[in-house]
């Protein structure tokens, strides 16, 4: 293992971040070969490591936490959002079905063993992460995968119209305090991470991902799968992608005619309470009465409460219920609420998501100047934020939509009830609060042009959506590239303007169920870098769109994908986009892809699906 200790000279950058980034990249790096790398360790990513690792691919798979999974475990949110279309019929890639087999084996076979109402199958974030470590085991145990936890991409090396190198930092910790169970919240040690340097918590090790030597020379030589949960290799590739929301559109019945870079979904940190035997004393936060924090807490309406919100999210439970009358000592609850702990509050001084113009202004853009590309400041706003949802849920009086309505009313105590933390906790952090936020928008590249998309193939609200328009067709548009299925209503955590209010820009109105749906090969192939497929929630969607194809299930169906594309690509050696090039009259690549997704277990469409039936085209 290599700690980095020599420096060539660099400049520093200064402005968003409000702390310097090293420009120029240290003399001595470690070369790991490899056919597949992966940024990443999600859902999307496990997904296309998954795949490919059964197609035979030497795979590298970095993650920026010491979990990999996340939604189901860094992020917490180990409540699986599915429709009973896809569930009912397990219409599911294989290894997401596996998945979920082996979480409920896990707990003895129970079929929820949180006994939550939002979802079928709720379970503590920790058996998400040591479920898809043993699913990835036997892989990690042979060589076939090399996973670098800890590990975050600091700059891309391109030559012509490929990616021939990524660049990354893996981080050591120098003591026991900064191990994942002690260490403070993400914003306190996330600039560290992406520092050439070694700081006072960390060593670095500097790693260069490259081609393995057999493949160099190719027209393929490799395939890099971006499957981080903001889209960071989109800015470095320099790709076209899209932020926030879109503006006016012909194929947006709910769109406005507003582009607004620093809308995106509201972002979460969730954490787990437990109902005690008996009293707790709350402390109440010092930031708690902070005008962006206190006034914002409250249940949404009227039929909801304590035990409602409780038994919501549950993810360790006794008897099902919905109600206090259904909640015994012991219980858990994940907490992930809209008028909660979301972080929503959005400006151009409060963007997590830092926009082209601000990574400009950043020095983020130049070369080894990258930082990860969210505003830290942003980060630690929603982590206070969650803090003060737990004190606000078990000892807060006000209410703030409640009260607007009736201004007499006041919140209950609720003192039987813990915040936990710690290694054995559920989330396993000293705070208690996710390893990583729970992030619902990402970056979205925009697809390569043709005659029916000459600004870039894109996937609109038109495609997947039951709302009534003159583009609705009575199902939802087949696509002839499809790699998978999903489907969720379009759901928006939409953001906030600092009063609480939606500014213009808002998407709000585009909330609709959506029909069963397909991913399209063409929104994983983003333009100008041949080399480079998107896995995750960063495929070539509007904005609208964007918020049903962000769940569990289609998250893992777009790595599926993305790691079948990969493996295709190279056995034949052709860059992606060659497989969508062949005329339409005489397909050959397109559908030898599509056969080798199908025949590993992962369906491209749904039972019956034609053009004119729609008995298949079900919202539910």
């Amino acid at each position: 293992m290599f700690t980095l200790k020599g420096w060539s000279c660099g400049i520093l950058g200064a402005g968003i971040l409000g702390a310097g980034a090293a420009l120029a990249q240290p003399v001595s790096a470690t070369r790991i070969p490899c056919e597949i790398f992966i940024a990443g360790g999600g859902l999307g990513g496990v997904a296309a490591a998954y795949e490919a690792l059964q197609l035979g691919r030497q795979v590298c798979m970095t993650e920026i936490t010491d979990w990999i999974g996340g939604q189901v475990s860094a992020q917490g949110v180990s409540a699986l959002d599915e429709r009973p279309l896809q569930r009912e019929n397990e219409i599911f890639p294989r290894g997401y079905r596996e998945f979920r087999r082996r979480v409920r084996e896990k707990y003895g076979g129970d079929p929820n063993p949180g006994k939550c109402w939002v979802s079928v199958l709720c379970f503590s974030p920790q058996v998400g992460h040591q479920v898809l470590r043993e699913m990835l085991d036997p892989y990690l145990q042979s060589g076939q995968l090399r996973l670098f936890t800890e590990t975050v991409v600091k700059d891309l090396e391109i030559e012509g119209y490929q990616i021939r190198r990524v660049v990354a930092i893996r981080n050591l910790p120098k003591h026991a305090g900064v191990a994942p169970e002690q260490r403070g919240d993400l914003s306190s040690y996330f600039l560290d991470f992406y520092r050439w340097e070694p700081t006072k918590d960390w060593d670095k090790e500097i790693l260069h991902f490259e081609p393995p030597p057999e493949r160099q020379g190719k027209t393929l030589p490799w395939i890099v799968i971006d499957a981080t949960e903001t889209g960071e290799l989109l800015p470095l590739a320099r790709v076209p992608y899209r932020l926030g929301t879109d503006g006016e559109s012909r194929w947006e019945p709910s769109s406005k005619p507003y582009r607004d870079p620093y809308c995106t979904q509201g972002f979460t940190y969730t954490f787990v309470i437990e109902r005690s035997a008996v009293p707790q004393v709350p402390i109440k936060p010092e930031f708690y009465d902070d005008p962006l924090h206190g006034p914002y807490y409250s249940f949404e309406h009227p039929r909801f409460n304590f035990g409602r919100v409780f038994t919501y999210r549950r993810i360790r439970g006794q008897v099902f219920g919905f109600g206090e009358e259904a909640i015994r000592v012991g219980d858990q609850s994940m907490q992930n609420w809209t008028w909660g702990n979301d972080w929503r509050i959005t400006g151009p001084e409060m963007n997590l998501i830092l926009t082209h113009e601000q990574l400009q202004a950043s020095g983020q853009l130049q070369p080894g100047g990258w930082m990860g590309g969210l505003r830290v400041e942003a980060l630690r706003r929603a982590e206070q934020h969650a803090k003060g949802f737990f004190y606000w849920l078990v000892a807060g009086r006000t209410d703030f939509l409640l009260q607007q309505a009736d201004p007499n009313f006041q919140k209950d105590f609720y003192l039987r009830y813990r915040y936990l933390k710690g290694p054995n906790s559920p989330m396993g952090t000293a705070s208690g609060l996710s390893k990583y936020p729970y992030i619902r928008e990402s970056r979205r590249i925009i697809g390569r042009p043709s005659v029916s998309y000459p600004g870039g193939f894109t996937i609109y609200e038109s495609d997947i959506t039951t709302r009534e328009s003159e583009l609705n067709r009575g199902r939802p548009f087949i696509f002839y590239d499809s790699v998978g299925v999903g489907q969720y209503p379009i759901d928006f955590h939409e953001c906030l303007l600092p009063d609480f209010s939606l500014p213009p820009s808002h998407n709000q109105d585009a909330q609709a169920p959506s029909y069963p749906y397909q991913i399209p090969l063409r929104a994983l192939i983003p333009q100008r870098i041949d080399n480079l497929l998107a896995g995750s929630k960063n495929i070539a969607t509007s904005r609208i769109a964007s918020a049903s194809y962000r769940v569990h299930p289609v998250e893992w169906a777009i790595g599926t994908a993305a790691g079948h594309t990969a493996h295709f690509a190279l056995a034949r050696d052709l860059i992606p986009a060659e497989i969508l090039r062949e005329p339409l009259s005489n397909l050959q690549l397109l559908p030898a892809l599509q056969a080798q997704i199908q025949s590993l277990g992962n369906p491209i469409q749904f039972p019956g699906t034609t053009i004119t039936a729609t008995d298949w085209a079900q919202s539910r």
